[in-house]
Parts: C-alpha cells; structure tokens; sequence
C-alpha cells in the first residue's frame, strides 16, 4: 500500500462510537457547546499547527529520519485501498515502519512528490488533538505530473513537552476534482 497511489475511495459508515453502550452519538460541528474543543487557546493551537506544518515539510523532503519522528512508537496510517489484483477496496492499515520501508516505490519512486497544506482545522485540550488537514499533492516527472487534493485526519498526543501523530488517516478529498 502507497500513499500516493491513485485510487478510488469510498467513503466508510459506521455507528458513531459508543452508541451499543447506551452512550449519546457526539454531536456534529454545527451542534457543539461552546466550551468545545475548536476553542483552543491560540498557543495550544499554534505548537499543533507547526508540528503539523513541518510534518508536510519534511514528508515533501522525503526525510525518512525526520518523517518517522513525527510519530510515536506504534503509530498507524490507514485508508481505503483497492490492492492491485483485488477486486474491492478494503480498508488498510499500515505501521509507520512499513510505509517508509516501501517509500522507495512510492513517494521516492519519482522526482517530483510533494504534499502541501492548504488549510486546517485544529481541536486540543490538554495533552490530545486532532487535526483534519486538506492538501494539494504532486507527484512524477517533471513534464507529467499527476495532481489530487485529499484530507489528513491526524490524533496527536503530548508527552514530556512533544506533540507526535499517535494515527493518520487519509482519503482523497471527494469534494475536489484530480487530474
């Protein structure tokens, strides 16, 4: 599985978390109260935001070494894939070691790869944060470049002063159109 690859993404439906416990559904952006966590302090939004900012810096490097410190131990990439040779996308959850084991066919396979952000929307309280990120990416040879705009939703923690990505996820952006 390659992040850059291509691919058709369906989108995925689930019950909202906690509802076979008798739990309320969270609500939606539009519902929250106003003590929610879009209210980040500005400095608790700005050490998120420029970690998530050098993470698109340094994944466009292709700094493996800086890439990986940008998660902690364990950490996951997951998104709808269809295989080659499968017959349906599934999803696919991939650890941080594997991905950059397999970079040298994917992101590393061509001279131009680059992801930047172009907007964020930041939630943190205390020591959690989640980020859903859209970007822009390029990827291939100079004279024939494929280009798609998709969505990172990241969950970082920190710990002993560092905020590290805990899980990405990420689909192609369903709202954009890619060439």
């Amino acid at each position: 599985m390659l992040r850059i690859a291509l691919v058709s993404v369906m989108a995925l439906q689930a019950a909202p978390l906690g509802c076979d416990r008798g739990l309320q559904p969270p609500v939606t952006v539009d519902q929250r109260p106003p003590n929610a966590l879009e209210l980040t302090p500005d400095s608790l939004r700005d050490q998120v935001l420029a970690r998530i900012e050098q993470y698109y810096v340094d994944f466009s490097a292709r700094d493996w070494t800086r890439y990986a410190d940008h998660f902690w131990p364990g950490a996951t990439l997951t998104t709808v894939f269809q295989p080659e040779g499968e017959t349906v996308p599934r999803v696919v959850i991939t650890s941080i070691e594997s991905f950059i084991a397999q970079a040298p066919q994917g992101p590393g396979s061509k001279p131009v790869f680059e992801e930047r952000m172009t907007s964020a929307d930041v939630w943190a309280s205390g020591n959690l944060a989640q980020v859903w990120a859209r970007y822009h990416a390029r990827f291939g040879d100079p004279g024939n470049l494929q280009e798609w705009t998709g969505i990172d939703a990241f969950t970082l923690l920190r710990h002993e002063g560092q905020w590290r990505i805990v899980s990405l996820t990420y689909t192609n952006d369903p709202g954009a159109p890619s060439s």
